[in-house]
């Protein structure tokens, strides 16, 4: 394993190489861990300047001299020593050859030291020039001390001085620091301090020991917190992850057991009181007072301020606050605690439990770990529930979760109290992003026995709601809510709940008037209620079926009120929040879908203003999913590709179907108006029915399916099939009829367009009628701009020119009023097309110049494909037409890429590949074919050596 590169250190390495020449007296100081020993190693003085290097051992009681006798033993001693050398006989036996004879014995121990230390000095200066490095001086031994002492107020004009060592270990006797003050005034002298290493220089570390892995910015942010940015520990962290399978844990890593052993090497130099008392922090594990660490260490406070002193000087604590100290790193406490014998450790975590268990207001969620931690499992659930209500009345969903989920892992649970816990666990995870875990648990506890009718419905409507939302599983969803609307028909707050659920239009069949009626039920179930937070939820979906469906009385329906921004919001407040910014992401998808650009603006904004990222992770990760989908509505297209895939590959969203659902389309909708096919196919291949063979995929929503049905056929349309092209819509345009919602058909409109290449314009014709009266009444510019477009395509196969170049207008003012450029371009595209098919003349130079205009706005936004197509036509009329800016082919990919395409030229499989960096083998998939379409290449065989990413 070859050595990382030095990080972080340049100046002092400058600095250090600078400074270290004979007559110099340099002190280098930091940490353990710092890299000191690392860069001593640097100093490469040349060949002219011999360095000799010499190390205190760890050891109780120390040798005498023995750095300085480690660094002669390798020296080559010089001729002519004067009898003063002979002294040297004793420690330097290896050496007797070249030495004098030893002179007799002095008279006294202290005339014996003077002059060993004289004869010391004298072969050093013999030696000169020459650097002595003398490491890891808070070992140092009485005689090696007293050397120091001797010979910095004598020290050779040949000879250069390097002393390194932990401050916080120096004994109080022996402050190295003062030796410079003793120093010759022609004797310069330097201190350099290694601070811990930045977030930034931990970045380079990881690229040099993982590549081609990378980390996020969130992991680098995790292992500077768990190392503290000592280069030790970061270095020992990421060669261990190196070779550990499955993801990486950089959050927690698993410490490697050198990491482990020096840290517990440190642990055992400890007097017996630090290490209690260090002890206790670790398995406190958070800013503790210090009554709870004397406690729960069972030290009196004068011994408990004796150890706290050592152990804050030492390093190994940290003053979390002005009255709390914590471990100085999570590293640190989790070896600490990993290494307590089993018995002592459970004795710990009771004296803990009984420490904080006397706080005025005690903090459940660390109640509850220390009490599973020692094995009191009814105080264990007790602290759990308690914590999670905290957590839920302020808003902390994702805290809520996590201790839930933890306490229902208890085997000998009641089935009670199991149903009230996965109860309330089934509530607070709809904000998040994770529910296979909680479905799954809750699915558990519905099948146990001894649960009332009302009990069954409101575990079911949680899950029904799981399902709908972040499982993606609508038609499953919809079963459950059915039949928790029934079950709770006494107590109809729930009920409200689970039907004002079913009155959201979804991929089901149902057809937009029983949306309305389950809408109008749960309203009515409200009121029975008198429950303002059901009325609140019923108000929210009532706005968000309105919206769409379209219908403009949805922008202003009334919401929840979210309250003035105040640090410390009740839990009414947080409550209503929380519904405001789900109405607010709701209203913003809509929005998306509709055209309404500037409105979604506003909503996603409140969506993210009044609901933490860290507490309701599905409302941003939505919120981000459609703002990307604005950015390609609106023709920003910079970056947008990789900004989708580094989305789509970060692993917490895996399993978040309606989330990385958008995603995908986005990246094939670009992926096609690029000219990458192959890339646009693969990401589509999602959305396509599976074989009988495999399980059924996720319940995606009309609109997104209508999405990738229309870019398909669009694919279809490009080869001319445009049967293919109208059976990719022909499913869902029956589904939008059936429901009477017409608004989800704007993606649709490619595939209805090509029924007349078919020979069936007359049900071309009639969907474009029924169509026209679906939209009556509502506020969507997209499907009005996509209706206008068909009927411009339909009045141009009938032959009737003018009115579609009319229509193909009216369409193109309304894409740019939104705006959708890229639409735009098409329909100007589109209506020169009908321009040139006039025959010459005036269309022709009509058709000629909207051709152009065209292949400018394509051209503008990065449109390859459209670009490459229209200047195609253009030479079929005979115009010449400037050829496309070539296509990069110098290997400058995106970092995820370039790491899948040096893996796929060293032979890796897909699933292998898959393996190794934690993805699923589909988009691994869609990275190779990304990889070759850019370097120009048609086959993983043609990949060779590593390619250079594009810079980020």
């Amino acid at each position: 394993m070859c050595p990382p590169p030095l990080v972080g250190r340049d100046k002092q390495r400058h600095q250090l190489r600078t400074a270290a020449r004979p007559g110099a007296l340099v002190l280098l100081t930091g940490a353990a861990g710092t890299g000191k020993t690392r860069l001593v190693h640097e100093l490469d003085p040349g060949p002219d300047l011999p360095v000799l290097t010499g190390h205190c051992p760890p050891r109780t009681p120390p040798f005498p001299l023995a750095p300085v006798v480690e660094a002669l033993r390798t020296a080559t001693l010089p001729e002519h020593l004067t009898p003063l050398c002979g002294a040297l006989h004793p420690l330097l036996p290896e050496h007797a050859s070249h030495l004098p004879p030893p002179p007799p014995p002095a008279t006294t121990p202290a005339a014996q030291d003077h002059r060993l230390h004289r004869a010391l000095a004298e072969l050093l200066d013999a030696l000169g020039p020459a650097l002595l490095v003398l490491e890891d001086l808070h070992w140092a031994d009485p005689h090696t001390r007293d050397l120091l002492t001797y010979l910095t107020p004598r020290l050779p004009p040949h000879l250069g001085l390097v002393l390194t060592y932990r401050p916080e270990e120096l004994p109080a006797d022996f402050p190295v620091a003062a030796l410079a003050t003793r120093t010759p005034p022609t004797t310069s002298h330097h201190h350099l301090t290694l601070p811990p290493l930045t977030p930034e220089h931990l970045r380079a570390l990881a690229h040099h020991i993982l590549a081609p892995t990378t980390l996020t910015d969130t992991q680098i942010h995790h292992l500077h917190t768990w190392t503290a940015g000592l280069p030790l520990a970061a270095v020992e962290t990421l060669h261990h992850l190196t070779a550990a399978p499955g993801p990486l844990p950089t959050e927690e890593p698993p410490v490697p057991p050198t990491l482990r052993d020096w840290l517990l090497e440190r642990l055992h130099r400890l007097d017996r009181d630090t290490r209690r008392l260090v002890r206790a922090a670790a398995v406190l594990n958070h800013p503790s007072t210090e009554t709870d660490l004397a406690r729960v260490a069972d030290l009196t406070i004068p011994r408990a301020d004796k150890a706290l002193s050592r152990a804050l000087r030492l390093g190994l604590l940290r003053t979390a606050s002005p009255a709390a100290l914590a471990p100085a790193t999570p590293l640190l406490a989790r070896v600490c605690h990993d290494a307590l014998p089993h018995g002592t450790r459970r004795r710990l975590h009771r004296a803990a439990l009984a420490a904080l268990a006397q706080d005025p207001d005690p903090p459940h969620a660390r109640l509850a770990h220390h009490a599973r931690e020692c094995a009191r499992l009814r105080e264990w659930t007790d602290h759990a529930e308690h914590a999670a209500d905290q957590a839920l009345a302020q808003g902390e969903d994702t805290t809520a979760v996590t201790l839930l989920r933890d306490a229902l892992t208890r085997p000998d649970l009641p089935a009670r109290r199991r149903a009230d816990l996965a109860l309330k666990l089934g509530r607070a995870a709809l904000t998040g992003i994770s529910a296979e875990h909680t479905i799954t648990l809750l699915r558990d506890v519905l099948a146990a026995p001894g649960l009332t009718t009302p009990e069954r419905g409101q575990l079911r409507m949680e899950l029904g709601l799981l399902l709908l939302n972040q499982a993606a599983q609508g038609r499953t969803a919809r079963g459950e809510l059915v039949r928790a609307a029934a079950e709770l028909a006494t107590r109809p707050g729930l009920a409200a709940r689970a039907m004002c659920a079913l009155a959201v239009p979804r991929s089901t069949p149902d057809a937009v008037d029983t949306h309305r009626r389950w809408i109008d039920q749960a309203v009515a179930a409200a009121r029975r209620s008198q429950d303002e937070a059901v009325g609140h939820s019923v108000a929210v979906n009532r706005a968000t079926l309105l919206a769409q469906i379209g219908d403009p009385a949805a922008w202003e329906a009334d919401l929840p009120d979210p309250g003035a921004a105040h640090p410390h919001p009740t839990p009414r407040i947080l409550a209503r929040r929380r519904e405001f910014a789900r109405a607010s992401l709701n209203l913003a998808d809509a929005a998306v879908m509709l055209g309404h650009y500037d409105r979604a603006d506003h909503h996603l904004a409140q969506t993210t203003r009044w609901y933490p990222a860290a507490e309701a992770p599905y409302f941003h990760e939505s919120a981000q999913a459609l703002r990307l989908m604005l950015d390609w509505a609106r023709g920003h297209w910079a970056a947008l590709a990789q900004e989708t895939e580094r989305h789509l590959d970060a692993p917490h969203l895996a399993h978040l179907h309606s989330v990385t659902a958008e995603l995908t389309l986005v990246r094939a909708a670009l992926a096609l108006a690029q000219g990458e096919a192959a890339t646009a196919h693969t990401h589509l291949s999602r959305f396509t029915p599976r074989p009988p063979d495999q399980p059924p995929g996720p319940d995606y929503t009309v609109p997104v399916r209508a999405f990738a049905a229309g870019l398909l056929a669009r694919l279809a349309l490009a080869r001319d099939d445009a049967d293919q092209a109208w059976s990719h819509v022909e499913e869902l345009v029956s589904l939008v009829a059936s429901k009477g919602i017409w608004v989800w058909a704007t993606d649709l409109v490619p595939g209805v367009g090509a029924l007349p290449r078919t020979g069936r314009g007359d049900l071309a014709q009639d969907l474009c009628t029924r169509m026209r009266a679906g939209l009556r009444g509502t506020s969507a510019p997209a499907a009005d701009a996509a209706l206008l477009r068909l009927e411009a395509t339909l009045a141009h196969h009938r032959g009737d020119h003018t009115r579609a170049l009319d229509l193909y207008t009216d369409a193109r003012d309304v894409y740019q009023a939104m705006p959708r450029p890229y639409d735009a371009a098409q329909v100007r595209e589109e209506a020169a097309r009908t321009r040139l098919s006039q025959g010459g003349g005036r269309h022709r130079e009509q058709g000629v110049a909207a051709l152009r205009a065209a292949l400018e706005e394509y051209t503008l936004i990065g449109a390859a494909w459209d670009a490459a197509r229209v200047r195609r036509t253009l030479r079929a009329h005979g115009v010449p037409a400037a050829p496309a800016a070539p296509a990069r082919r110098d290997g400058r990919l995106s970092p995820r890429e370039g790491e899948i395409a040096a893996l796929a030229a060293q032979g890796h499989t897909n699933r292998q590949i898959a393996d190794l960096l934690h993805l699923s083998p589909r988009t691994v998939e869609t990275h190779v074919a990304n990889a070759l379409a850019k370097l120009g290449l048609h086959s993983r065989r043609d990949l060779s050596a590593p390619h250079t990413p594009a810079p980020t």
